[in-house]
Protein backbone atom coordinates (compact mmCIF):
# COMPACT_ATOMS: atom_id res chain seq x y z
CA UNK A 1 0.00 0.00 0.00
CA UNK A 2 1.06 3.16 -0.90
CA UNK A 3 1.20 6.18 1.31
CA UNK A 4 -1.28 9.25 0.53
CA UNK A 5 -0.69 12.50 1.90
CA UNK A 6 -4.41 12.92 1.50
CA UNK A 7 -6.46 13.99 4.59
CA UNK A 8 -9.05 11.52 4.06
CA UNK A 9 -6.73 8.81 3.97
CA UNK A 10 -3.70 9.18 6.68
CA UNK A 11 -0.31 7.54 5.47
CA UNK A 12 0.09 4.09 6.70
CA UNK A 13 4.26 4.20 7.77
CA UNK A 14 6.36 1.87 7.52
CA UNK A 15 4.88 -2.20 6.85
CA UNK A 16 5.69 -3.48 10.46
CA UNK A 17 4.39 -7.10 9.89
CA UNK A 18 2.34 -9.58 7.73
CA UNK A 19 -0.24 -12.06 9.05
CA UNK A 20 -1.97 -14.85 7.20
CA UNK A 21 -4.01 -17.82 8.19
CA UNK A 22 -2.68 -21.34 7.95
CA UNK A 23 -4.04 -23.92 5.33
CA UNK A 24 -2.88 -27.26 6.75
CA UNK A 25 -6.47 -28.21 8.63
CA UNK A 26 -8.53 -26.71 5.13
CA UNK A 27 -6.15 -29.20 3.43
CA UNK A 28 -6.62 -31.75 6.03
CA UNK A 29 -10.37 -31.55 5.70
CA UNK A 30 -9.86 -31.94 2.12
CA UNK A 31 -7.58 -35.00 2.25
CA UNK A 32 -9.69 -37.00 4.71
CA UNK A 33 -13.37 -35.77 2.36
CA UNK A 34 -11.38 -37.36 -0.44
CA UNK A 35 -10.65 -40.60 1.40
CA UNK A 36 -14.78 -41.13 2.34
CA UNK A 37 -15.64 -40.61 -0.95
CA UNK A 38 -13.12 -43.13 -2.34
CA UNK A 39 -14.30 -45.37 0.71
CA UNK A 40 -17.82 -44.98 -0.57
CA UNK A 41 -17.18 -45.81 -4.59
CA UNK A 42 -14.86 -48.46 -3.46
CA UNK A 43 -17.60 -50.27 -1.55
CA UNK A 44 -20.25 -49.40 -3.68
CA UNK A 45 -18.40 -51.18 -6.19
CA UNK A 46 -18.12 -54.32 -3.63
CA UNK A 47 -21.95 -54.32 -4.37
CA UNK A 48 -21.43 -55.54 -7.70
CA UNK A 49 -19.01 -58.26 -7.62
CA UNK A 50 -20.92 -60.16 -4.69
CA UNK A 51 -21.32 -63.79 -5.30
CA UNK A 52 -24.27 -65.23 -6.67
CA UNK A 53 -26.91 -66.73 -4.64
CA UNK A 54 -25.64 -63.77 -1.86
CA UNK A 55 -29.32 -62.71 -1.18
CA UNK A 56 -31.82 -62.55 2.23
CA UNK A 57 -31.88 -60.49 4.66
CA UNK A 58 -28.78 -58.96 6.89
CA UNK A 59 -29.04 -57.90 10.73
CA UNK A 60 -26.09 -56.43 11.71
CA UNK A 61 -25.33 -55.75 15.38
CA UNK A 62 -23.17 -52.68 16.80
CA UNK A 63 -20.97 -52.61 19.70
CA UNK A 64 -23.29 -51.01 21.61
CA UNK A 65 -26.05 -53.35 20.80
CA UNK A 66 -27.84 -50.84 18.12
CA UNK A 67 -29.39 -53.53 15.45
CA UNK A 68 -29.83 -53.13 11.79
CA UNK A 69 -31.55 -54.95 9.43
CA UNK A 70 -31.55 -54.92 5.63
CA UNK A 71 -33.46 -56.88 3.45
CA UNK A 72 -30.05 -57.79 1.48
CA UNK A 73 -26.76 -57.82 1.09
CA UNK A 74 -26.88 -55.32 -1.55
CA UNK A 75 -28.59 -53.19 0.30
CA UNK A 76 -26.24 -53.58 3.33
CA UNK A 77 -23.52 -52.25 0.97
CA UNK A 78 -25.55 -49.23 -0.32
CA UNK A 79 -26.63 -48.01 2.70
CA UNK A 80 -22.80 -47.92 3.73
CA UNK A 81 -21.94 -46.11 0.48
CA UNK A 82 -24.52 -44.03 1.04
CA UNK A 83 -22.86 -43.31 4.77
CA UNK A 84 -19.11 -42.89 3.71
CA UNK A 85 -20.84 -40.50 1.10
CA UNK A 86 -22.90 -38.31 3.46
CA UNK A 87 -19.34 -37.75 5.65
CA UNK A 88 -17.49 -37.16 2.48
CA UNK A 89 -20.50 -34.57 1.46
CA UNK A 90 -20.26 -32.65 4.77
CA UNK A 91 -16.31 -32.52 5.09
CA UNK A 92 -15.97 -31.31 1.36
CA UNK A 93 -19.01 -28.40 3.03
CA UNK A 94 -16.53 -27.56 6.33
CA UNK A 95 -13.72 -26.98 3.12
CA UNK A 96 -15.36 -24.89 1.49
CA UNK A 97 -16.73 -22.85 4.90
CA UNK A 98 -12.76 -22.97 6.48
CA UNK A 99 -11.51 -21.62 2.95
CA UNK A 100 -13.76 -18.89 3.23
CA UNK A 101 -13.50 -18.00 6.80
CA UNK A 102 -9.32 -18.26 5.88
CA UNK A 103 -9.02 -16.51 2.97
CA UNK A 104 -8.33 -13.14 4.48
CA UNK A 105 -4.96 -12.32 5.58
CA UNK A 106 -3.85 -8.78 7.03
CA UNK A 107 -1.17 -5.95 6.99
CA UNK A 108 -0.22 -4.18 10.23
CA UNK A 109 1.54 -0.65 9.93
CA UNK A 110 2.78 1.85 11.77
CA UNK A 111 -0.63 3.83 11.60
CA UNK A 112 -3.36 1.24 10.95
CA UNK A 113 -4.20 -2.11 10.02
CA UNK A 114 -5.37 -3.59 6.51
CA UNK A 115 -7.23 -6.01 5.82
CA UNK A 116 -7.06 -7.82 2.41
CA UNK A 117 -9.07 -10.46 0.50
CA UNK A 118 -7.89 -11.08 -3.02
CA UNK A 119 -6.84 -7.91 -4.67
CA UNK A 120 -9.73 -5.71 -2.33
CA UNK A 121 -7.35 -4.16 0.74
CA UNK A 122 -9.42 -2.14 3.34
CA UNK A 123 -7.05 0.07 5.21
CA UNK A 124 -8.31 0.92 9.04
CA UNK A 125 -5.87 4.00 10.74
CA UNK A 126 -5.53 3.19 14.78
CA UNK A 127 -6.47 6.17 15.46
CA UNK A 128 -9.85 6.05 13.96
CA UNK A 129 -10.66 2.75 15.57
CA UNK A 130 -12.97 3.95 18.91
CA UNK A 131 -13.68 0.28 19.88
CA UNK A 132 -11.39 -2.48 19.98
CA UNK A 133 -12.81 -5.88 21.41
CA UNK A 134 -11.28 -9.00 22.22
CA UNK A 135 -13.05 -12.20 23.77
CA UNK A 136 -12.80 -16.08 24.16
CA UNK A 137 -14.88 -18.37 22.00
CA UNK A 138 -14.47 -22.27 21.48
CA UNK A 139 -12.87 -24.75 23.68
CA UNK A 140 -10.90 -21.34 25.20
CA UNK A 141 -13.81 -19.61 26.19
CA UNK A 142 -14.12 -20.49 30.23
CA UNK A 143 -10.60 -20.35 30.31
CA UNK A 144 -11.01 -16.39 29.25
CA UNK A 145 -8.04 -16.97 27.00
CA UNK A 146 -8.05 -14.33 24.14
CA UNK A 147 -8.79 -15.98 20.82
CA UNK A 148 -10.32 -13.35 19.06
CA UNK A 149 -10.09 -9.70 18.43
CA UNK A 150 -12.60 -7.03 16.40
CA UNK A 151 -12.51 -3.37 15.87
CA UNK A 152 -14.52 -1.19 14.19
CA UNK A 153 -14.53 2.99 13.82
CA UNK A 154 -17.61 3.22 15.68
CA UNK A 155 -21.06 1.84 17.00
CA UNK A 156 -22.52 2.71 13.43
CA UNK A 157 -20.10 0.00 11.65
CA UNK A 158 -20.14 -3.46 11.73
CA UNK A 159 -17.57 -5.22 13.68
CA UNK A 160 -14.26 -6.52 11.59
CA UNK A 161 -13.45 -9.94 13.22
CA UNK A 162 -10.32 -11.52 13.24
CA UNK A 163 -10.06 -15.48 14.82
CA UNK A 164 -7.35 -17.24 16.22
CA UNK A 165 -6.75 -19.37 13.00
CA UNK A 166 -4.43 -16.82 11.63
CA UNK A 167 -1.04 -17.67 12.30
CA UNK A 168 0.73 -15.76 14.71
CA UNK A 169 -2.77 -14.43 16.14
CA UNK A 170 -1.08 -13.90 20.12
CA UNK A 171 1.85 -11.75 18.28
CA UNK A 172 -1.02 -9.53 15.82
CA UNK A 173 -3.58 -9.18 18.94
CA UNK A 174 -0.58 -7.64 20.95
CA UNK A 175 0.91 -5.78 18.24
CA UNK A 176 -2.68 -4.02 17.06
CA UNK A 177 -3.60 -3.30 20.97
CA UNK A 178 0.31 -1.66 21.45
CA UNK A 179 0.16 0.41 18.50
CA UNK A 180 -3.77 1.14 19.17
CA UNK A 181 -3.28 2.69 22.27
CA UNK A 182 0.61 4.63 20.89
CA UNK A 183 -1.23 6.29 18.20
CA UNK A 184 -5.09 6.81 19.57
CA UNK A 185 -3.58 8.19 23.29
CA UNK A 186 -2.46 11.48 22.14
CA UNK A 187 -5.84 12.34 20.06
CA UNK A 188 -7.68 11.41 23.27
CA UNK A 189 -5.49 12.99 25.88
CA UNK A 190 -5.75 16.08 23.81
CA UNK A 191 -9.51 15.75 24.11
CA UNK A 192 -9.40 15.79 27.19
CA UNK A 193 -7.09 18.65 27.89
CA UNK A 194 -9.67 21.10 26.14
CA UNK A 195 -11.89 19.98 28.13
CA UNK A 196 -14.21 17.44 26.10
CA UNK A 197 -15.94 13.97 27.09
CA UNK A 198 -14.30 11.04 25.94
CA UNK A 199 -16.69 8.02 26.01
CA UNK A 200 -15.69 4.25 26.36
CA UNK A 201 -17.84 1.22 26.35
CA UNK A 202 -17.91 -1.62 28.25
CA UNK A 203 -19.81 -5.18 28.16
CA UNK A 204 -21.23 -6.01 31.73
CA UNK A 205 -19.62 -8.83 33.18
CA UNK A 206 -23.18 -11.29 33.07
CA UNK A 207 -22.78 -10.44 29.72
CA UNK A 208 -19.45 -11.05 28.93
CA UNK A 209 -20.12 -14.80 30.30
CA UNK A 210 -23.34 -15.44 28.96
CA UNK A 211 -21.90 -14.95 25.59
CA UNK A 212 -18.90 -17.17 26.21
CA UNK A 213 -21.76 -19.94 27.17
CA UNK A 214 -23.88 -18.76 24.16
CA UNK A 215 -22.28 -16.95 21.54
CA UNK A 216 -23.10 -14.02 19.38
CA UNK A 217 -20.12 -12.67 20.84
CA UNK A 218 -20.52 -9.20 18.38
CA UNK A 219 -23.91 -8.63 19.21
CA UNK A 220 -23.36 -6.73 22.31
CA UNK A 221 -24.96 -4.56 24.40
CA UNK A 222 -22.77 -1.74 25.61
CA UNK A 223 -23.05 0.78 28.86
CA UNK A 224 -20.87 3.86 28.60
CA UNK A 225 -17.90 4.94 30.60
CA UNK A 226 -17.57 9.00 30.50
CA UNK A 227 -14.49 10.57 31.44
CA UNK A 228 -13.36 13.94 31.41
CA UNK A 229 -9.81 15.28 33.15
CA UNK A 230 -11.95 15.84 36.62
CA UNK A 231 -14.85 12.74 36.88
CA UNK A 232 -15.43 9.75 35.49
CA UNK A 233 -18.87 8.24 35.48
CA UNK A 234 -19.95 4.89 35.48
CA UNK A 235 -23.93 3.94 35.57
CA UNK A 236 -24.70 7.42 36.12
CA UNK A 237 -22.14 8.24 39.11
CA UNK A 238 -19.91 10.91 38.88
CA UNK A 239 -16.88 10.21 40.51
CA UNK A 240 -14.33 13.16 41.04
CA UNK A 241 -10.87 11.68 39.48
CA UNK A 242 -9.03 13.43 42.68
CA UNK A 243 -11.03 10.54 44.78
CA UNK A 244 -9.81 7.45 42.69
CA UNK A 245 -7.04 5.54 44.59
CA UNK A 246 -6.53 2.06 43.30
CA UNK A 247 -7.06 0.40 39.86
CA UNK A 248 -6.59 -3.21 40.43
CA UNK A 249 -6.03 -5.91 37.57
CA UNK A 250 -6.71 -9.27 38.46
CA UNK A 251 -5.36 -12.14 36.18
CA UNK A 252 -6.91 -14.70 38.27
CA UNK A 253 -10.77 -13.17 38.33
CA UNK A 254 -10.31 -11.36 34.98
CA UNK A 255 -12.05 -8.22 36.60
CA UNK A 256 -10.53 -4.71 36.57
CA UNK A 257 -11.38 -3.11 39.61
CA UNK A 258 -11.08 1.13 40.22
CA UNK A 259 -11.93 2.01 44.02
CA UNK A 260 -11.87 5.60 45.53
CA UNK A 261 -10.04 6.68 48.41
CA UNK A 262 -12.63 5.50 50.97
CA UNK A 263 -12.40 1.68 48.98
CA UNK A 264 -15.52 1.85 47.79
CA UNK A 265 -15.60 0.32 44.15
CA UNK A 266 -16.42 2.61 41.49
CA UNK A 267 -15.95 0.11 38.27
CA UNK A 268 -15.73 -3.98 38.90
CA UNK A 269 -15.98 -5.69 35.85
CA UNK A 270 -14.29 -8.11 33.02
CA UNK A 271 -11.41 -6.54 31.77
CA UNK A 272 -12.26 -7.70 27.88
CA UNK A 273 -15.33 -6.21 28.44
CA UNK A 274 -14.16 -2.54 28.40
CA UNK A 275 -13.65 -2.03 24.80
CA UNK A 276 -10.22 -0.58 23.81
CA UNK A 277 -9.60 -1.53 27.62
CA UNK A 278 -5.96 -0.83 26.90
CA UNK A 279 -6.47 2.61 25.97
CA UNK A 280 -9.32 3.20 28.63
CA UNK A 281 -6.18 1.88 31.69
CA UNK A 282 -3.73 4.08 29.61
CA UNK A 283 -5.30 6.91 29.45
CA UNK A 284 -7.32 6.35 33.33
CA UNK A 285 -3.25 6.24 34.30
CA UNK A 286 -2.61 9.63 32.62
CA UNK A 287 -5.17 11.24 34.50
CA UNK A 288 -4.24 9.98 37.50
CA UNK A 289 -0.86 10.32 37.60
CA UNK A 290 -1.29 14.18 36.54
CA UNK A 291 -3.69 14.24 39.53
CA UNK A 292 -1.04 12.76 41.95
CA UNK A 293 1.87 14.83 40.63
CA UNK A 294 -0.79 18.23 40.73
CA UNK A 295 -1.68 17.03 44.85
CA UNK A 296 2.36 15.92 45.38
CA UNK A 297 0.94 12.71 46.48
CA UNK A 298 1.96 9.21 45.70
CA UNK A 299 0.24 7.79 42.32
CA UNK A 300 -2.64 5.98 42.57
CA UNK A 301 -1.89 2.29 42.42
CA UNK A 302 -2.14 -0.07 39.51
CA UNK A 303 -2.12 -3.62 41.20
CA UNK A 304 -1.43 -7.02 38.86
Amino acid sequence: MQQSSSPSTPATGELVASFRHGKGFPIFILIVGLVMLGMACFVLYLSTILPAGSSGPVSVTSSRGTHLDFSSPQMMMYFASAFLAVIAAGLFGLFVWQKRLRQSSYEIYEHGIAHIIGAKKEYVPFVQIEDLYLFSSGQAAISGLITNLAYRRNANEPFHRVIHSLKGFHDFQQRVRELHVRERLPAVMQTLEGGGVVTFKYVPSSAVWGKRMKGNFLDVETQPILMTREFLEVQGRKVPMSSLRTVDLSVWSELVVIKDEAGNEVLSTVCTGILSHDLFLATLDAILDDAALNRAEPVPVLQD
